[in-house]
């Protein structure tokens, strides 16, 4: 799961509790920015946890 810090959208928060809840395989990147941060400034370390996550499991 991808979590924008200062996500206003989707809180953080509930991002977080959502992510806690979840059952394995399951892991948690934590990015600077809000809800469209991972598709635009934060595109690049967003893009990459996820590759790695997906070739992980």
């Amino acid at each position: 799961m991808i979590v924008g810090e200062q996500d206003t959208v989707t809180r953080t928060d509930t991002g977080l509790t959502a992510y806690n809840r979840a059952l394995e395989p399951k892991q948690l990147a934590r990015i600077p920015g809000g809800h469209f941060a991972p598709y635009t400034t934060e595109f690049a370390p967003a893009s990459a946890a996820a590759t790695a996550f997906f070739r992980d499991i």
